[in-house]
């Protein structure tokens, strides 16, 4: 089994960083105050309704708030109650699935080389401990950073094992790897049809144009956790209790951890329990664009030595070993 000295855990900032189109949470939060899109016309009344009943109220209109209010529902006073929010459900993941995965769908130019001797880093490093890097991002910009730059010696591998259609997406032995664990999902992860919890035999890995994509998941969401008070029903399943067995085995053998983009948001406070049990292995915790806002937070649990304001490129190449 590989050991990794250092993990780095990714977070939203991380991904606005390296692609200025990254909707912010923000951002997120004012398209959806303003929604008015008849391509989901469930969701679009129900914040025109909330919106109206609440004046605006920035408490319930928040990107997480909606999240929590139609994603986290568990009491239906009847069955109509249960449909009409299962709708909502659907039309709210998928809302936020395009909106994120259109708006953002390249690493900006001017950040190719840092990632790349990141990637190289992570791989190869001088001093001979190699990185695992961690992410709660769904989105494919890694991905398809690695698809643009043909020339890396070393290919993507998600750690877990992913199921394929029609033998797509065959490793290649011959390519050393760069370990990408996500722990939220991704936009290119979808359950096989007709199954209704993540398990480890039924999530399956497709490929951006391959045929199980536009012929068995077309107009198809993927398994992504969002971001949501409530993650009980999106964590069912063996799927991401594996994903997270092997994130806590990885993270008990590190030496250094370094969170960039990662600002333990109000909605991931089982994360921020959990990732206290390692305070003493934290080497830093990189702020930026939003999570900027929450420094003083920060602070008060990790210490002021350890938060560090800066870009996630900047901040990689110059600590990059």
């Amino acid at each position: 089994m590989d050991t990794f000295k250092r993990i780095y855990v990714l977070g939203s900032g991380f991904s606005k960083s390296i692609s200025k189109n990254m909707p912010s949470m923000r951002g997120l939060t004012e398209q959806l105050r303003k929604m008015d899109d008849d391509k989901y016309p469930e969701l679009m009344t129900f914040m025109h309704n909330l919106m109206d009943k609440s004046n605006g109220s920035r408490e319930l209109t928040s990107m997480e708030a909606v999240c929590s209010l139609i994603l986290g529902r568990e009491i239906f006073y009847n069955n109509s109650v249960y449909l009409h929010y299962q709708i909502l459900q659907n039309q709210l993941v998928r809302w936020l699935y395009e909106k994120i995965d259109t708006a953002a769908s390249h690493v900006d130019a001017d950040k190719v080389d840092g990632l790349r001797k990141f990637i190289n880093s992570c791989v190869y490093p001088a001093d001979g401990k190699k990185s695992l890097v961690i992410t709660f991002n769904y989105d494919l910009l890694v991905e398809r950073l690695f698809a643009s730059m043909g020339d890396l010696p070393c290919q993507l591998d998600y750690v877990i094992r992913l199921n394929h259609y029609f033998g797509e997406a065959p490793q290649n032995a011959q390519k050393d790897i760069f370990p990408y664990l996500k722990l939220h999902g991704s936009f290119n992860w979808f359950r096989s049809p007709g199954s209704i919890v993540c398990n480890t035999d039924n999530v399956y890995l497709t490929e951006e144009n391959g045929y199980s994509r536009n012929l068995i998941h077309y107009n198809d969401i993927p398994v992504f956790v969002p971001m949501t008070f409530s993650k009980q029903g999106y964590l069912e399943g063996s799927f991401f209790n594996v994903l997270w067995n092997i994130a806590l085995r990885y993270l008990d053998m590190a030496e250094e951890i370094t969170f960039i983009g990662y600002g333990f948001p109000v909605t991931d406070l089982i994360n921020l329990a959990f990732f206290l049990n390692y305070k003493d292995k934290i080497k830093h915790v990189v702020v930026m664009g939003e999570e900027k806002a929450r420094k003083a937070r920060l602070e008060s649990l990790f210490g002021k030595e350890k938060i560090v304001e800066q870009d996630a490129v900047a901040y990689l190449s110059l600590t990059c070993h």
